[in-house]
């Protein structure tokens, strides 16, 4: 009898994340024809920055309902800093701004608008924004054009606001309440608005869908609206949770050799998963079984195996190490971190396999590569050229935190601390340093290596000092990106262009500050390149993970070739049971599979390591956990193997 290896993606919902399907209250409202449909709806109780921004749920069947993006946003308001009656002040770090009481309708021409109110830092209405609400377009509700702030015929404050395409009129019918009444007024642009009237109500109906620690949690509803079966499949497989749901059929047909069992080990499973993409995994075959081939005769056999993951220990992999990254380099395993009780130090630590560097497995090695006076931070492990080099940040009294870089000697073993270089300060092209004075001019830190169409790259967390008649305005850290020569990366080539300055409402500080901050490029295999940043604070359940991307072979030192997401791709609880997860780097092992380094928790932090999976675009999907991965009921699997007479 064939064996077929597969689950039903809403089976394993209820088998393996009950918790996750929340059911809507509002029976009168549920859509019973079974077409699937999209929520919108804001949170309370976290912080503001995150709670007031656009937050989606999705729903199958119109009735039962689970939020995107792990419940998190999946578009935040962008900072303000080029409207009237901002001071200079104002206008250098750009000013937080969040929304309030969305509304999701059609546009005419296709594709989704959202309107809603503009609210400030603390949430509540924004003076700057009186008698204006806010229009976004999105083709897909996952891509979101910048947001405009329209003008009604009014100057007073609004309490609501809605949309719809007028059919008969042939214009956008806004409605909005002011002070308990409704009024109504017609668009074509958004820019101009007839004259308004008063209306019985606003358009849409509120929302009310119970929820949990995993959906929907202290959520605030505004409508929903109908999905195609097209727009809702798409939608759920870019921001929804992705899981292992089959494994295709194994089989080889080999002919007998001495070759047999090493060809066997290398065979891998495809693995199934619920947004119609696929990876290929390890298998670790039975060994007795592999045995039984040594000797075998011309025919078909069954090798049973087990779908291989690493032992991470998830969550916690390696405590204590906060800014973590991970290199394979000639054959071993090295893993270097700030260490989050001893701020002084660098320790690396070596193994001979990936999750041989964890704590629990303890099959490492352990030196302090370099230790000083002030707080070493953020190390990374990079080849450049045919020399390995780390590049870190040290705080030097009144210079502050900088960038510096460490070679290693040729031939040189990197746990010999004797076998680097003292740290090189990295300089401008003119050899005079990024910053002099830390107090006077900036700061440069968590800097990264990228190479892209032949050119080579260093891309840092930046904090250039501002001055306005004297006083000092903190611009808060962006990152700036420059050309080096591998010959000699501490240089400098070009000037340094900002990219990514479009920072949203999530990415701030509590001061209020924007944040952007352990910039690095993960290898993909579409011609895009994704850059992940951290930002939201530095530990905590408000510490996220952004992306940038741009187009390989693009011209990366110019703004415009990079986007930045609205919404984090990493947040609180989206790997799960833990805390602000960030700061995260990329280490492909030996096998050549993916996996993402971060950390998260408060002081002190703590290493986690997650596989990285592409979604059905090409996307990654940097929070995966293990059960996700593979689901535990498929990682049981069997081969058919045909062996065949020798061939002459």
């Amino acid at each position: 009898m064939k064996k077929i290896y597969y689950i039903s993606f809403f089976l394993f919902l209820s088998i393996i994340l009950p918790e996750g399907i929340v059911a809507q209250e509002n029976g009168a409202q549920a859509n019973v024809s079974g077409k699937p449909r999209v929520v919108c709806y804001t949170r309370t109780e976290i912080a503001t920055k995150l709670g007031n921004a656009l937050h989606l749920g999705y729903s199958e069947d119109g009735q039962h309902y689970v939020a995107l993006n792990n419940d998190a946003c999946v578009m935040a308001l962008r900072k303000v800093d080029n409207e009237p009656g901002l001071s200079e002040e104002q206008k250098i770090p750009g000013v937080m701004k969040t929304l309030t009481a969305p509304y999701l309708f059609r546009m005419k021409e296709g594709g989704f608008g959202v309107v809603a109110l503009r609210t400030d830092k603390n949430g509540m209405s924004d003076p700057s924004a009186t008698g204006s609400f806010l229009f976004i377009k999105s083709r897909d509700l996952v891509h979101y054009e910048p947001e405009r702030l329209c003008r009604l015929p009014v100057n007073e404050k609004l309490e609501a606001v809605s949309c719809e395409y007028d059919e008969p009129v042939g214009k956008y019918r806004v409605r909005w309440m002011t002070k308990g009444k409704t009024f109504q007024s017609h668009t074509t642009d958004f820019s101009y608005f007839s004259p308004m009237i008063v209306v019985s109500k606003l358009d849409g109906v509120q929302e009310k869908i119970s929820g949990n620690q995993c959906n929907f949690l202290n959520a605030r509803f505004g409508n929903s609206l109908a999905l195609t079966a097209e727009e809702g499949k798409y939608l759920k497989n870019k921001l929804g949770r992705i899981i292992n749901v089959g494994v295709l059929p194994l089989k080889m047909s080999i002919p007998i050799s001495s070759s047999i069992i090493s060809d066997i080990r290398k065979k891998r499973a495809t693995l199934l998963y619920s947004d119609g993409s696929q990876a290929e995994k390890r298998v670790t075959w039975n060994e007795e079984d592999l045995k039984r081939l040594d000797s075998a005769t011309p025919g078909i056999y069954t090798v049973r195996g087990k779908i291989f993951q690493y032992s991470f220990n998830y969550p916690i992999s390696m405590s204590n190490r906060a800014d973590p990254n991970i290199l394979y380099y000639q054959g071993k395993y090295y893993l270097v971190s700030t260490y989050d009780v001893e701020w002084n130090r660098i320790p690396i630590r070596c193994s001979d396999t990936l999750d041989g560097l964890t704590d629990a497995n303890h099959r490492w090695q352990e030196t302090v590569l370099i230790q000083g006076e002030g707080a070493h931070w953020a190390p990374e492990l990079h080849v450049i050229g045919s020399r390995l080099y780390m590049l870190f940040a040290i705080i030097k009294g009144d210079k502050g935190v900088q960038a510096y870089m460490m070679q290693l000697k040729k031939n040189g073993d990197p746990m010999k601390p004797e076998d680097w270089s003292a740290p090189i300060r990295v300089v401008k092209s003119d050899g005079q340093p990024i910053y002099t004075d830390g107090k006077t001019e900036g700061l440069s830190l968590d800097m990264t290596y990228i190479e892209d169409g032949g050119k080579s790259y260093v891309c840092w967390s930046d904090r250039k000092k501002c001055f306005v008649n004297g006083k000092d305005i903190d611009p808060g850290p962006v990152l700036r990106i420059a050309t080096v020569d591998p010959k000699e990366p501490w240089k400098l080539t070009s000037a340094p262009s900002v990219i990514g300055s479009e920072a949203y409402s999530w990415s701030f500080c509590i001061r209020p500050l924007q944040l952007a901050e352990g910039p690095f490029v993960l290898e993909s295999k579409d011609d895009t390149i994704y850059m992940v940043y951290s930002g939201g604070g530095v530990t905590g359940g408000n510490y996220e993970v952004g992306m940038l991307t741009a187009r390989k072979g693009s011209n990366l030192l110019d703004p415009a070739s990079w986007s930045n997401s609205p919404r984090p791709w990493m947040n609180n609880g989206s790997p799960v049971s833990q805390v602000g997860p960030g700061h995260n780097s990329f280490v492909r092992d030996e096998y050549g599979d993916l996996y993402n380094v971060y950390h998260s928790g408060h002081r002190p932090r703590h290493t986690s390591v997650c596989p990285v999976h592409f979604r059905f675009d090409g996307s990654p999907v940097i929070d995966m956990a293990p059960y996700e991965e593979v689901n535990p009921n498929l990682q049981q699997v069997e081969m058919r193997v045909h062996l065949t007479s020798p061939s002459k």
